[in-house]
């Protein structure tokens, strides 16, 4: 097949990972993959040049570096005259339109809410299915009151849910809509990231306690009080070494790292390309969010591969990981009904009992390295793969 795969950017995200480890995993299998950034100045090399092999091609408007300049002045323009600045998203469906007669692309796969609406009516005229995977954006969309997204959805072949959550949500609120499907994100694990490793580089004790957590450098994803209970821990009477570790960069995350660089055992590891390992070197991973689009965090699955329990807020499809069938796989909290924060008591006792309790700590651990085996980017691939075949003959 010849795959192109749309999203909104090449950064660290959830959506942005999942695509681009699709992307990788396809052209392993033999396929000829193409990747079109929409946003093409957000982009992180080193991670693209980590997941990415050699053989995808990242398209963007940067192909077209003279056309990109002078849409974004008239956009400028537009948008000083009072007009609704629509040029440069026109160039951008010119170029995606051309990218798919050169390419002689098979079918569309598209990542992000914006990346779908830009791509739809270039696929349309082309006849080339378009196939949308709903990262949790609609259905924030849905809480907001906002409805205007469903001719979007209406006009896919098919929509793909990372979760049952949003899967539901869209059905019930759009009956009509193309059948949808579940795929649970899909993640790739280091062999050579270990805790040693990690705590090495850290210079951490090889016998502490680390709590870590990975995310986005939004506040609502829950730093502030994942530091909070930290910190409420490190004043108990401790059995072994504690430490903190958060990675993730944005200026939110910078003032925290100012407000606590006093306290060592607090590490800001910043943004980085590989996050997966400092992972490796957590024993607890953490996602106190509260970010309202939530829909299945990658990095949930990215700790259950390493063997972690999770501590993470009941939204959006978390849940469905932590409760598995196999049994629990870490420790879901509460958002208080009045702040929509996460509850503090809660999350304290929560990392508070896996520091005292070894028992439930290591009963957690097995679960999340078993349930793992079903969130593997293979297994996502598969189904990726089967659902694009089958759009494909049907178009």
């Amino acid at each position: 097949m010849r795959i192109l795969i749309s999203t909104w950017s090449l950064q660290v995200g959830g959506g942005e990972i999942l695509a681009m480890n699709l992307a990788a995993e396809l052209a392993r299998r033999g396929h000829a993959v193409y990747v079109f950034n929409q946003r093409a100045e957000l982009i992180d090399h080193d991670l693209v040049k980590r997941l990415l092999p050699a053989g995808v091609k990242v398209l963007s408007m940067l192909d077209r570096p003279q056309r990109s300049f002078w849409s974004y002045k008239i956009n400028a323009l537009q948008q000083r005259l009072g007009m609704v600045p629509g040029f440069y998203q026109q160039q951008q469906q010119a170029y995606l339109a051309a990218c798919l007669r050169r390419y002689r692309v098979d079918v569309v796969s598209s990542h992000a809410t914006y990346s779908d609406a830009l791509s739809l009516p270039v696929a349309q005229k082309a006849g080339i299915p378009l196939v949308i995977t709903e990262h949790g954006e609609y259905n924030h969309f849905l809480a907001t009151g906002r409805r205007d997204f469903v001719g979007v959805l209406r006009g896919a072949a098919k929509v793909v849910a990372v979760s049952d959550y949003c899967r539901v949500n869209l059905t019930q609120a759009f009956p009509g809509l193309p059948s949808m499907q579940t795929i649970y994100n899909g993640v790739i694990t280091n062999a050579t990231y270990t805790a040693a490793a990690m705590r090495g580089q850290l210079g951490l004790p090889a016998d502490a306690f680390v709590v870590g957590m990975v995310a986005r450098g939004r506040a609502d994803k829950g730093w502030q009080q994942a530091i909070d209970a930290f910190r409420r821990l490190s004043q108990q009477p401790r059995l072994r070494p504690l430490r903190l570790v958060l990675v993730g960069g944005s200026e939110y995350l910078d003032e925290l790292a100012h407000t606590y660089a006093a306290e060592p055992d607090i590490i800001f590891a910043g943004r980085v390309p590989n996050p997966d390992f400092y992972i490796a070197g957590f024993d607890v991973g953490l996602l106190p969010t509260y970010f309202p689009a939530e829909a299945l965090p990658l990095v949930l699955i990215e700790y259950m591969s390493y063997g972690l329990p999770s501590i993470a807020t009941g939204v959006g499809g978390i849940p469905e990981l932590l409760a598995s069938a196999v049994g629990p796989t870490g420790q879901l909290i509460s958002l208080d009904p009045v702040t929509q924060q996460p509850r503090p008591d809660e999350l304290f006792q929560a990392l508070e009992r896996y520091y005292l309790e070894p028992a439930v700590y290591n009963e957690h651990a097995a679960n999340a390295s078993r349930a793992s085996q079903h969130y593997t980017m293979g297994s996502c691939t598969d189904q990726y793969e089967e659902l694009f075949e089958r759009t494909i003959a049907k178009q």
